[in-house]
């Protein structure tokens, strides 16, 4: 951006060279602020529409509307809107007040740029006889607009503060629609019922802010399989009329969003997208300090969103909590092109998502395939597959990339965090209460779940208790790079479980695991880690520490500390390896204290290890078994 001179026309000297000095230092804090805002991902551009907003309120023309209370309000507040929309500019816009009381509106009221609707005490409801009807909808959004309004390049400067909006059951559209645009914000407004697609839903906007909200009393439609996702707030893509329909396909993301403050209350999703468009991610999105009651299935649903952070969200007796996706398993709402397609796509390899300090409970629903408190989903596609209008979703790596989970408190039936298809995760200091086996699960569900060839996952610092099945579960070829220091106890079958061709690349370490009902730490089915060392065990129902089926440890089985064990202290079963077992504590165990079978390997020694309390040999080395050094 250019800078006019301080000292044109202005003469010369000391007041010159003091402006030149002052206009230098400006130009420095500005530097120094935007450097220091960006160190938050997205704060510039939602300080910038927050600013905007403020603005437009301030130096506004107001025009009040005149009506009776319980009176058809449709054609005063779109003849207020047609004057508007002739004289608003961003240097001098328009309000439009509808007074305190109860209204109806019989068709779409339309907005326009450079206008804010306020409508506080107002209390607005629909009664209209058409079956499908937008209550308040942009004038980006009807048929004649989808020949002409591209990208960011519609509405712009336009707030909607205050007010009850009441949908009705016979109204299959939505309460607000808005399209193409920017600098847009809803704040401290009520969305009431509806039977229809979404209460709000936008798409393509630059500058998109809703807080102060509340979304509530939101059926579902009836229906099967994305048809019946239905998110309350819904950040859309326009990529075909059975998506957004009646605007133009260009495939424009959602730009600069900032969801604050908001209640969502007995609704089928709180917020979210469930279309997926190859290629391109919704930019820069917060979702903070909402409150999620009641929801049936998820309560925060992203899908290929770039630079998002969701903190500081309460969650209570919601299906689910938080769902992020950079790809999907229904592949039939995955488009691999837009329409009418503009631009490239963005082709980001990491989504940059953090999850943390979110208080998340969750109960079982029958409307919520799976009930979790965060799911992390991506996949790695090793072949074509047909997605939405039969169009092909190329093969290629769709895991999702860069995402930190910290700081959370779950409370569930289902997984805690459940990672699927991920790539540079990290997962620290959160709190996970299971609900065990609860009777209306599958009952196979874990603490942290690590699946479908996940990659370089760091796992620690974490307290999980009284999952169904295991406390973290790293399986289906999947690699963690760290399990270290967290806190398991009364888990329903293993503490920490490596299963499925899976591996832990550098150490299982300083963990306490108490009352497993099955293993402490199990490397099964051919998996592998790095080293075992120094963590604590106690009270299992079978081995606290034990390798079956072909497994292997490279280094060390070290410093561990294994008490009350219902099977063996440290068992190797099946072709399994390890470098050394070496100064382990083992006491009170129902069997040996360490076990070699069926052609198992100790690569170096076992050696200064303490054993007392065992019931069986404290040493038991198979026939068919090797040991390099047995100096124990």
């Amino acid at each position: 951006m250019k800078t006019r001179s301080w000292e044109k026309n202005r003469g010369t000297g000391v007041l010159c060279k003091r402006r030149r000095f002052m206009k230098k230092k400006i130009q420095i804090l500005m530097v120094c602020l935007l450097v220091a805002l960006q160190c938050f991902s997205g704060s510039v551009q939602f300080a910038k529409v927050e600013v905007m907003a403020a603005q437009t309120a301030s130096k506004a023309t107001t025009i009040k509307i005149k009506a009776g209370k319980k009176t058809d309000i449709t054609k005063k507040v779109n003849d207020a809107m047609t004057k508007a929309r002739r004289k608003a500019t961003a240097s001098k816009p328009y309000k439009i007040v509808i007074p305190k009381g109860t209204y109806y509106i019989s068709g779409p009221i339309c907005l326009c740029s450079n206008v804010t609707l306020e409508a506080t005490g107002a209390t607005i409801k629909f009664r209209g006889k058409a079956k499908s009807l937008n209550m308040l909808l942009t004038d980006t959004v009807d048929k004649k607009s989808t020949a002409k309004t591209k990208g960011y390049k519609g509405c712009k400067n336009i707030t909607i503060s205050g007010g009850t909006y009441v949908g009705a059951k016979n109204n299959k559209g939505n309460l607000v629609k808005m399209a193409h645009g920017k600098n847009i914000t809803i704040k401290n407004a009520t969305f009431s019922g509806g039977g229809g697609l979404h209460q709000v839903e936008v798409c393509a906007i630059n500058g998109f802010t809703v807080t102060g909200c509340t979304f509530k009393s939101f059926k579902a439609r009836q229906g099967k399989g994305e048809e019946a996702k239905q998110e309350a707030l819904q950040l859309d893509i326009p990529v075909a009329e059975s998506v957004f329909a009646e605007t133009y396909q260009d495939g424009t993301v959602m730009k600069n969003v900032l969801i604050s403050g908001n209640t969502f209350q007995d609704v089928p999703r709180g917020l979210g997208t469930h279309t997926m468009l190859v290629g391109r991610f919704h930019e820069n999105v917060m979702i903070t300090n909402n409150k999620f009651q009641n929801v049936h299935e998820e309560a925060i649903v992203t899908t290929s969103y770039y630079n998002c952070e969701i903190a500081d969200n309460n969650f209570t007796n919601c299906g689910a909590g938080i769902l992020v996706q950079s790809f999907k398993s229904k592949t039939s709402s995955i488009y691999a092109k837009a329409k009418s397609q503009a631009g490239k796509s963005q082709n980001y390899k990491e989504i940059r998502t953090r999850i943390h300090d979110n208080v998340i409970q969750t109960k079982n629903d029958p409307m919520c395939d799976r009930v979790q408190g965060i799911a992390v989903i991506g996949h790695l596609l090793e072949k074509t597959q047909t997605g939405a209008s039969n169009q092909k979703i190329a093969k290629g790596d769709y895991r999702a990339s860069n995402v930190s989970i910290y700081n959370n408190n779950i409370t569930t039936e289902g997984h805690g965090i459940h990672l699927a298809g991920v790539k540079n995760v990290m997962v620290e200091n959160n709190m996970i209460i299971g609900k065990g086996k609860t009777g209306v699960m599958d009952n196979k569900n874990d603490g942290i779940a690590i699946r479908d060839c996940s990659q370089q996952v760091v796992v620690k610092n974490n307290t999980i208790s009284k999952s169904s099945r295991c406390g973290i579960m790293v399986f289906e070829n999947s690699n963690v790079k760290e399990l270290s220091a967290n806190q398991i106890s009364k888990v329903g079958e293993c503490g920490i479980r490596v299963y499925g061709e899976s591996s832990v690349t550098n150490a299982i370490q300083n963990n306490h695991i108490q009352g497993a009902g099955s293993i402490g730490i199990s490397i099964a089915c051919r998996s592998q880690a790095g080293v075992v060392v120094g963590n604590i065990v106690s009270q299992t129902e079978n081995d606290g520490i034990s390798l079956y089926d072909g497994s292997v440890i490279s280094g060390n089985v070290e410093k561990n500390t294994i008490t009350a064990a219902g099977g063996n202290g440290i068992m190797l079963n099946s072709k399994c390896t390890v470098g050394s077992i070496q100064a382990n504590t083992l006491s009170n165990v129902t069997g040996a204290g360490i076990k070699l079978y069926a052609q198992s390997e100790v690569k170096d020694s076992i050696g200064k290890n303490q054993i007392t309390g065992c019931q069986g040999r404290e040493i038991l080395v198979g026939k068919d078994c090797k040991v390099k050094d047995l100096a124990q």
